[in-house]
């Protein structure tokens, strides 16, 4: 599958669609951490004991497979799933002949950040840098 490449208002436009199944992600990680992490012991006496492990199993497993559902839809309509904890989406741009991923955070309402694609979280730029050589491009043109 070929990368889609958005411009930033693309970007933006995107989220109102996607943030119902991001918000999704969210909420499943956080459960299937919760069932991964909690540990019961059953009395191996009691056949009811087998058949409340066989349903977590399988409510954990439900919640997987939504989950890897959500994500590749997503990465279907061009986003890229950076960290499910910190829960950071990317997608593909290309500025100034360069490719660079703006980047998204539900906690934020629109895309206010940009990095290069071999560059993590940390390197961070804002949007409004972009936007100012946007604006300056224009006025050499002038």
């Amino acid at each position: 599958m070929p990368r889609i490449y958005f411009s930033l208002k693309q970007a933006n436009e995107l989220l109102g669609k996607i943030r119902p199944d991001v918000e999704r992600l969210v909420e499943l990680n956080e459960q299937l951490q919760m069932l991964d992490n909690t540990k019961i012991e059953f009395d191996e006496e009691n056949v009811e004991n087998f058949l409340l492990e066989v349903e977590l199993n399988k409510n954990f497993h439900e919640k997987n497979v939504e989950l890897y559902s959500l994500i590749g839809l997503l990465i279907r309509q061009g986003c890229i799933v950076r960290d499910l904890g910190k829960m950071e989406i990317d997608f593909y741009s290309r500025q100034g002949g360069k490719e660079i991923l703006f980047c998204w955070r539900p906690i934020e309402e629109n895309v206010k950040y940009w990095h290069y694609p071999k560059e993590g979280i940390s390197k961070r730029k804002p949007i409004k840098q972009i936007e100012e050589e946007y604006l300056e491009q224009l006025r050499r043109m002038k």
